[in-house]
């Protein structure tokens, strides 16, 4: 049971920028903590996660250069079960085109994020979203959010598999 049922914490919206999913698909430090604390958070169901659905594309084109193609595959695979792909249409497309952003695929991002109707636009480059509707913070960010409501995602050492039992 999400922990926002049990207590009365909101459920955030929570669109993911493509360089967050590179963080966590590539488990690159030191950002990997922090986006596995987001996931987390998704996981437990105390935000919904949403990307670009031309997100997974542009990271597996970055991530490729370092990690097996199929392990990228499979670790997206289990991604999609925690983070939905939001569609943009051609008139999206269109739009982001029009509005004249310096980085277009920022600007199809932040677009991505009004669809989502997310509260918040998780990146490491708020500067990039500044013309965005939808609050950029990054993921430190978000995080000291929730723990100001008393909410902390962190790792938790469990014993190995044989030591847990009755």
């Amino acid at each position: 049971m999400p922990l926002s049922a049990i207590v009365d914490w909101p459920t955030m919206n929570l669109l993911l920028d493509t360089n967050v999913l590179i963080d966590y698909l590539g488990r690159k430090e030191p950002f990997f903590a922090n986006a596995e604390r987001i996931v987390a958070a998704g996981f437990f169901g105390d935000a919904t996660l949403w990307m670009a659905a031309q997100s997974p594309k542009d990271a597996f084109y970055v991530l490729e250069r370092y990690i097996d193609s199929q392990r990228i595959q499979q670790a997206l695979l289990k991604a999609y079960e925690i983070i939905t792909p939001v569609a943009l249409t051609a008139d999206d497309l269109a739009t982001a085109a029009r509005l004249q952003w310096d980085d277009y695929e920022d600007c199809l991002v932040a677009l991505a994020a009004q669809k989502a109707r997310a509260d918040y636009l998780i990146t490491r480059d708020a500067k990039g979203f500044e013309r965005s509707m939808v609050p950029a913070l990054s993921p430190n960010e978000w995080l000291v959010l929730r723990e100001r409501d008393g909410i902390i995602y962190d790792a938790v050492d469990l014993p190995p598999e044989e030591e847990v039992g009755p």
